[in-house]
């Protein structure tokens, strides 16, 4: 962005419990050229020390204990008055050391709401480095920017209303919002950061991404690619479930075995989307087939409540 004066940046943290990685946090957003006028933590009951630590580098700390995640970040957004550009920073996210000017440069050039994919740490466990490495690998010009870490207009935000009150989602629907009001959304491969937060075994990556089915809407905010993958999941699921049904008649199991043959093959088959090494491809396979065939479970539900919306029930 350009202009006669410096572009004033004001900086969102919400946090909660997040002791292990706040400080690193703050400090990487202290460490950032040009220097933020303000950094706003908002912290969610923490009990872990992380209001202590937070207060050692932030301007500002907020308690609201009982806040939802999008209610904090509305909240700190409103403590940022006379900001150009807000920045939404995870308290678990570390951002490099060109990430604010890699930004701007991009806000510069008409994009309303930038960021862009995380990497899992050097010391995180292979589910962690593994689904970092597939959602970098999965990234394309209409992908979401995603509230881990993302810099947006002030003025754009707060006239959409800043994030929707929706348990989970929230980055995906604010960049689907500003988009159809007209404000270009951009992911910028300079703008690297580091998430500390991703599950790091198979169960809390399971736990995590039913939580990401949780809030209805949930397959309208998904980009285009990940639509067709659920879809091609809920198709090939519901082949199986016919063929079984079949041998359970019939007693006639050989369509059933190709059929099981063929999953069983097609799991590091979709790893190959995103990784070409060995190891690599049956360990995306397997984090990819998971997570669609959560999506295809919950498929069905989502289906019932948009045509009850549709109908204005």
């Amino acid at each position: 962005m350009t202009g006669r004066r410096p572009v004033a940046v004001g900086a969102v943290i919400p946090c909660k419990n997040e002791v292990e990685t706040i400080t690193r946090c703050l400090a990487a957003l202290r460490g950032q050229q040009p220097p933020l006028s303000r950094i706003v933590v908002v912290d969610n009951g923490s009990t872990d020390g992380s209001v202590e630590l937070a207060k050692q580098f932030a301007d500002t700390v907020l308690e609201v204990p009982d806040g939802s995640i999008s209610g904090l970040r509305n909240r700190g957004a409103a403590e940022l008055a006379g900001v150009d550009v807000i920045a939404f920073v995870d308290a678990d996210t570390e951002v490099g050391s060109n990430w604010l000017q890699a930004g701007l440069e991009a806000l510069g050039t008409g994009a309303d709401l930038v960021g862009s994919r995380t990497r899992a740490g050097d010391d995180a466990r292979w589910v962690a480095r593994r689904w970092a490495a597939i959602e970098a690998a999965r990234t394309h010009s209409r992908s979401r920017v995603w509230s881990q870490h993302m810099l947006v207009r002030a003025s754009r935000f707060h006239s959409v209303g800043g994030f929707a009150d929706i348990p989970t989602g929230e980055d995906a629907d604010l960049s689907i919002r500003i988009a159809e009001a007209g404000g270009p959304v951009t992911l910028v491969p300079g703008m690297q950061a580091i998430h500390h937060g991703f599950p790091a075994t198979l169960r809390t990556f399971l736990r995590r991404e039913r939580w990401h089915t949780r809030a209805p809407g949930w397959f309208p905010r998904m980009a285009r690619g990940s639509q067709i993958l659920v879809a091609a999941g809920a198709v090939w699921s519901g082949a199986g479930a016919i063929l079984a049904v079949d041998a359970l008649v019939r007693r006639r199991t050989g369509r059933l075995r190709l059929w099981a043959a063929t999953s069983a093959i097609a799991v590091p088959a979709l790893g190959t989307t995103t990784s070409r090494r060995p190891a690599a491809v049956l360990q995306d396979g397997l984090l990819l087939s998971i997570w669609t065939a959560i999506r295809v479970a919950r498929l069905p539900a989502e289906m019932r409540h948009d045509r009850i919306a549709r109908n204005g029930g």
